[in-house]
């Protein structure tokens, strides 16, 4: 291969809150393989999310959860975890501002408490089934957690979120809570290292400000045309159609 392309899901390759793509984009991965681009799937959602759209978009290669659990070439190149001490703080914050967590790991997830701004974002989401566990970190390893908040409660907390954790905007009502130092972009840079000694030309599309972090690291940022302004100011090519992502992979010569 002589060219990786990394690909946000959610508002990217997926639209409506759906984890399905058009048959052009499974068309287009299967194209790119032929062209010597190896297609990476980089998204803030899980293995259990995902597993089904893997096998549909036949990629083995994946950066889930924002950064924090990485396959490459059938190795497990990074699974970042939170320690009970960090998430008890996150915890002691959500629980001081009347916030929900959620606590989310390859397998599932689970939230502290079914709050009427989760039941927004569950549905913004697509996802039909919300468990609750509030202990549910006690028992089982926890990549990342959720917190559910609106933008301006999210700047209050900045300061005080970002001494245990990183924080990153993914939806309108939630944010993800990341162990310190991982992100997409940091995935990325570990999957390189893996490789190192290949000198690959790399490619990123993405809509969120979780992908800034690619934007940042790769050759070419792709954004999507209802991208938020900060992901496309920092883009070398925004999108213009609906179909951002065929439209990224045709200026780039990276399709016919």
């Amino acid at each position: 291969m002589k060219k990786l392309a990394f690909f946000d899901l959610d508002g990217t390759l997926c639209n409506g809150g759906s984890l399905q793509v058009e048959q052009e984009v499974v068309a287009a991965f299967s194209k790119l393989r032929e062209n010597e681009v190896l297609p990476i799937i980089a998204t803030g959602r899980s293995y259990y999310e995902v597993q089904e759209l893997l096998a549909v978009l036949q990629t083995e290669h994946f950066i889930l959860s924002n950064g924090c659990y990485v396959r490459f070439a059938g190795k497990t190149i990074q699974n970042a975890k939170f320690s009970q001490p960090e998430i008890e703080a996150v915890l002691t914050i959500a629980e001081n501002n009347r916030l929900t967590a959620g606590f989310f790991n390859q397998q599932g997830f689970a939230i502290t408490n079914l709050s009427e701004i989760v039941k927004e974002h569950a549905a913004y989401m697509g996802i039909s089934d919300v468990p609750v566990s509030a202990n549910f970190y006690q028992t089982n390893p926890v990549n990342f957690m959720n917190l559910y908040l609106a933008a301006e409660q999210e700047e209050k907390l900045r300061d005080e979120l970002n001494a245990v954790a990183d924080i990153v905007r993914f939806a309108p009502l939630a944010i993800d809570v990341l162990p310190k130092n991982v992100s997409k972009g940091t995935a990325i840079q570990k999957l390189l290292d893996s490789m190192a000694g290949t000198q690959l030309e790399t490619y990123a599309f993405g809509d969120q400000n979780n992908d800034l972090s690619m934007f940042q690291l790769v050759d070419h940022g792709i954004a999507m045309a209802q991208g938020t302004d900060e992901l496309k100011a920092s883009a070398s090519y925004v999108a213009q159609t609906e179909n951002g992502v065929l439209e990224g992979l045709r200026h780039y010569g990276l399709i016919s």
